[in-house]
């Protein structure tokens, strides 16, 4: 297509200049409007042609410029109608049209359409781009199928040559299915079009601005470590971090297989145990080994929950940081359902978190340290403490088909309810204690033998330890060459026990490991005969008593072991 070469518009009917040969449009055709070299000679024969007369007279000179040759009279001019001009527009365009009509295959605005096809599909002849979205209509009518009457086609607020730049599709306004139009993916939320889930977090751009009212630029829109997508298929708020209060959402998300996956190199070395209790003692054995009580953090206001692999990379935590490690370390080793405890107390504003598992109908509260402890007498070791529990909420869960944990049961129970569980020991459990212990003691040294000889030399060293808290000073009796007197006792072994933990408690906590005690092995060595004893001490004991009038009381428990050769 020409282009006129004053301004370079494109010309479909362009004007050649007689005087300086060059092509120009209607707007520049004219000599004065385009600085033509020849604009002298342009103005002399146009003054030579008409000469105008005062009056009305138009004179036309004779060859020689002197007298004009005919002078004729003409009426005066007059301003021209409007309808004049409105009339020369229109028949300028049936011309134009009839130009076209009668030559259709010109293609006069050189787009590769000619002048019929353009008519038949509504555009315009003497525009190579009808629309104006800088893609020719020929491209939009056969390669890109795009309408060439609009410059956004699917009418998603991105033209199409822009959709066309971006690799989208200019005849979808949702190219990537994620509910949101093309335009608005790229004007407003500047998600990429071309991605249903922008930052990959697990939910589509639309579902995360339509529906949850998150950042489908940000995977986690809350930083708590979990994706979005993550926190609606585990049922926690993406919108809310689930650190900052020990609750149900700190649950689902704090024992999400997505954590507990990272501590899995420490749970799996528990299952090597049989049992449910050997599992959570084994469990609450390392993390006293392993975790210490963080008491700077305790003293802060807002101190969020450590994450579980947090808890474990800073090998320190509070109860609640406690309480998650121990309960993934029970799940992921087996021990199903947990109970996470949310405790309350009397005259204080903070509470205080733990677990609890459940062996043979009787609760067990894992907390920080061993031994496990039974619920009923965990409200007097609290009470020793000088907390004197409210209520306590139990979270029952377990793990679902997906791994991911549930919690399919929550109650609450008073301070008066639990202490209706308290255990109290008998002298029944004295004797089991006691036959525990003996086996203990021969499996480690299975080439002692019991002698009856001996007993009335552990009872009076008994006696007297309950008394002066020293052994008596008797001799032997004849029969024996040499022998020592081994004794020990344990101030909380009673409010510890419980006949279905005896076995473990008297292995694990007491008497049991004094008997690996270099000095008690090193003069066990020496010996092959024994006789023990085990008693409560009345006199030496501690007296717990709650805001009710309610009183527990622990005596000490003492261990006798006479031994000799």
């Amino acid at each position: 297509m020409a282009r006129c070469d004053y301004c370079g518009q494109e010309v479909a009917l362009p004007y050649r200049c007689k005087f300086c040969g060059r092509i120009f449009c209607v707007k520049h055709h004219l000599p004065e409007n385009h600085d033509c070299p020849g604009l002298r000679e342009y103005k002399a024969r146009r003054h030579e042609s008409i000469i105008y007369v005062p009056g009305g007279v138009r004179a036309y000179p004779s060859p020689r410029g002197e007298i004009p040759s005919r002078v004729v009279k003409v009426r005066a001019s007059r301003p021209k109608s409007p309808r004049r001009g409105w009339r020369k527009g229109i028949v300028i365009a049936l011309a134009l049209l009839l130009i076209i009509m009668l030559c259709p295959i010109f293609d006069l605005d050189y787009d590769g359409l000619n002048n019929l096809e353009e008519i038949m599909a509504g555009t315009n002849p003497l525009s190579s781009d009808t629309d104006h979205d800088n893609i020719s209509d020929k491209a939009e009518l056969e390669q890109y199928h795009t309408n060439p009457l609009s410059p956004d086609s699917d009418e998603d607020d991105l033209v199409d040559s822009m959709e066309l730049m971006l690799g989208t599709d200019p005849l979808n306004r949702d190219t990537d299915g994620d509910e949101l139009w093309d335009g608005e993916e790229v004007n407003k939320y500047y998600t990429d079009p071309l991605s249903a889930d922008t930052d990959q977090d697990g939910l589509t751009d639309g579902e995360e601005i339509l529906y949850y009212q998150t950042d489908p630029r940000e995977k986690d829109t809350d930083k708590d470590y979990l994706p979005d997508g993550y926190e609606v298929k585990i049922g926690t708020n993406p919108r809310y971090d689930w650190r900052h209060f020990y609750n149900e959402e700190a649950f689902k998300a704090g024992l999400c297989i997505l954590f507990r996956r990272e501590i899995q190199y420490i749970s799996r070395q528990f299952l090597i145990y049989d049992t449910v209790l050997d599992r959570a003692w084994a469990v609450l054995k390392w993390i006293s080994e392993n975790i210490e009580y963080d008491h700077v953090k305790a003293q802060l206001d807002s101190s969020k929950l450590y994450a579980i692999n947090e808890t474990v990379y800073y090998k320190k935590g509070i109860c609640s940081d406690y309480a998650l490690l121990t309960a993934a370390l029970l799940l992921d080793s087996g021990v199903s359902p947990v109970y996470m405890l949310d405790i309350s107390f009397k005259n204080k504003e903070t509470s205080h978190a733990a677990v609890a598992i459940k062996i043979h109908n009787e609760y067990f509260v894992l907390d920080q340290h061993l031994p496990l402890i039974p619920i009923g007498n965990y409200y007097w070791e609290l009470l020793e403490d000088g907390d004197e529990i409210l209520n306590v909420t139990f979270y029952a869960i377990r793990l679902g088909e997906d791994n991911e944990p549930e919690i399919v049961h929550i109650w609450t129970w008073s301070g008066d309810a639990l202490k209706k569980r308290t255990y109290h020991i008998t002298e029944e459990d004295i004797r089991l204690i006691v036959r525990l212990t003996k086996q203990r003691f021969l499996e480690l040294y299975p080439h002692y033998r019991e002698d009856l000889r001996l007993k009335q030399l552990a009872e009076r060293h008994m006696k007297s330890i309950k008394q002066f808290n020293e052994v008596s000073k008797v001799a032997l009796p004849p029969a024996f060459t040499r022998g020592w007197v081994l004794w020990w006792h344990d101030k909380h072994f009673v409010l510890y026990y419980h006949p279905v933990i005896a076995e473990k408690l008297v292995e694990e906590y007491w008497p049991g490991p004094a008997f690996l005690a270099y000095e008690w092995k090193n003069v066990i060595n020496q010996c092959d005969k024994f006789y023990l004893i085990i008693d409560l001490d009345e006199n030496n004991r501690i007296v717990l008593r709650d805001s009710s009038g309610a009183v527990f009381t622990i005596p000490r428990i003492i261990i006798v072991i006479e031994i000799a050769t």
